[in-house]
């Protein structure tokens, strides 16, 4: 595995009160505004996102115990509801990969989404890596076989290369919320027996104090239960929109 780079005093948890709730989603706007992955009327008084989802998310934040608690990233899980996910609701997925989802029980999935740090180069890899692992963590001890995404094609490659996560395309890359991004899958079990193999230092990484023995039963027994959705490799094209 690459080196993830550290950040002295980083804490990575869930949002525990009303004061972090409002903190994470001022820092999502934020983000994502500087980005240019939302409009400036987009963004309502308060400073949040106009977003659908947020009844149906739990947050998670990254904080700076060096700077007086300072928080300083933040993502969050969709869970399943009546409403679905972004990623079957807000693009274009394929028949093949409806085929699949349509037959799976809702609470075997979660999507991950608005990931958010305004830090730069090595601590945005290092807050980035630390939080994802948290939801790696939340999602297997709650018993899901997928993690969804509608996920940036850069922060996909990176995903991919780096870590060796086995991302399942579910439909071809389009222009979302200002970048090139794929809608994707990651179906846990194999996740497990692909990073024991290729990379345990990812592995081990990301899962925490999970021992691998305990992750092994968990993949043993998801394979069993869920259905594994497989798609050809689509090729990632430029984040570049077209003009």
């Amino acid at each position: 595995m690459a080196l993830v780079p550290s950040v002295p005093g980083l804490v990575v948890r869930p949002v525990e009160s009303d004061f972090e709730m409002d903190a994470v989603r001022r820092l999502h706007a934020e983000c994502y505004l500087a980005a240019g992955y939302v409009l400036p009327e987009e963004v309502d008084h308060n400073g949040y996102i106009d977003d659908p989802w947020v009844p149906y998310s739990d947050y998670f934040a990254a904080h700076d115990t060096t700077a007086g608690d300072e928080i300083v990233g933040t993502c969050r899980i969709i869970r399943p509801s009546v409403r679905g996910f972004p990623a079957f609701q807000e693009t274009q997925t394929s028949a093949d990969a409806l085929a699949v989802f349509s037959r799976l029980d809702p609470s075997l999935c979660v999507e991950v989404s608005a990931l958010a740090t305004p830090r730069v180069g090595a601590q945005n890899m290092a807050i980035s890596a630390a939080l994802y692992g948290l939801v790696w963590q939340e999602s297997l001890r709650s018993g899901r076989a997928y993690m969804l995404a509608v996920m940036d094609n850069r922060l996909l490659r990176i995903m991919r290369r780096w870590f060796d996560f086995p991302f399942e395309a579910l439909g071809e890359s389009s222009l979302y919320m200002g970048s090139m991004s794929t809608p994707v899958s990651m179906y846990l079990p194999r996740t497990i027996e692909v990073l024991n193999t290729s990379n345990p230092e990812a592995l081990a990484f990301f899962s925490g104090d999970i021992p691998f023995d305990q992750l092994n039963d968990i993949a043993i027994d998801l394979r069993g239960r869920v259905p594994e959705h497989r798609s050809n490799v689509i090729p990632l094209p430029s984040n570049r929109a077209a003009t």
